[in-house]
């Protein structure tokens, strides 16, 4: 599995075809996501935050991954007339999400701000590559379904506040 994130993470086609075909992609997708999650939690434990708030974090990232997720097919399916199912976009979508470790990866390097910005926008060119295969969107519409559910996700974010 962590060779199969490391080619997503270099946007190859192959590790998002076979999150898509698995039939247990989604419940493998939702497993990477909460692992990427709990790695990020790391040095917060270490700082003394609690193993519940941790917990809550935890799932704060699976749901956002089905938001994010379900607005991308919401967008790439109905709007950019893509051909696909709300689970192969879950899983595809999920084998990207190992690349949320560069911002924790960048933070002594360079401002925390700047590598939040470097790992979402890595975040979202995996997303765009998970559009492409889930969806079989031509790169111009996958992209527009990308940015699409990534700037959705955002507003809905902050509307509510998750």
């Amino acid at each position: 599995m962590i060779q199969r994130a490391i080619n997503a993470a270099m946007l190859k086609r192959e590790p998002y075809v076979m999150m898509v075909v698995r039939p247990d992609g989604v419940a493998d997708g939702a497993i990477v996501v909460a692992v990427v999650h709990a790695l990020l939690m790391i040095p917060l434990i270490v700082d003394g935050i609690g193993i519940l708030t941790a917990a809550r974090v935890i799932l704060y990232g699976l749901v956002n991954w089905i938001l994010l997720s379900g607005l991308v097919y919401l967008i790439g399916k109905h709007f950019l007339e893509g051909d696909g199912t709300l689970p192969g976009t879950m899983a595809a979508t999920s084998i990207g999400y190992p690349v949320l470790l560069a911002g924790l990866l960048l933070a002594p390097f360079v401002a925390p701000l700047q590598a939040q910005l470097i790992a979402s926008v890595w975040l979202v060119a995996t997303v765009w590559m998970a559009a492409r295969v889930a969806l079989e969107l031509p790169s111009a519409r996958a992209a527009a379904a990308a940015v699409g559910g990534w700037a959705a996700f955002v507003v809905v974010s902050l509307l509510f506040r998750f």
